[in-house]
């Protein structure tokens, strides 16, 4: 699909309010480009992973961005980039089909 989701991953360390305000400035970059940016928050009280995921319309540069954290020791980002020119058009069926696989990997995260 010619196309990398990118993770990154930092440690709590009574920084937890910079890096949620970092990843939501990441995703609201896009919003130059973008259509609109639908929120889709994510929890999962059982394993304590708490997130939220940015579903990007529009001829923005990522579709697709998120994060991740249980708010005490793990924090991750998420962002779907494509090798090509942004055209919303071109690149939906396949924005979509990864965009599945992403919320699979956020529900799959575990902390030790």
């Amino acid at each position: 699909m010619k196309g990398s989701i990118y993770l990154t991953y930092k440690p709590v360390e009574n920084n937890l309010d910079t890096l949620l305000i970092d990843a939501q400035r990441l995703s609201y970059e896009h919003v130059v480009k973008a259509d609109n940016i639908l929120e889709q928050p994510f929890v999962n009280d059982t394993d304590q992973v708490y997130g939220m995921f940015y579903e990007v319309s529009g001829n923005a540069a990522s579709q697709s961005q998120f994060y991740v954290t249980d708010s005490t020791r793990h924090f991750v980002t998420g962002s779907l980039y494509f090798y090509a020119k942004p055209n919303y058009d071109s690149i939906l069926p396949a924005a979509v089909y990864l965009q599945k696989d992403i919320r699979r990997l956020m529900e799959s995260i575990r902390w030790d």
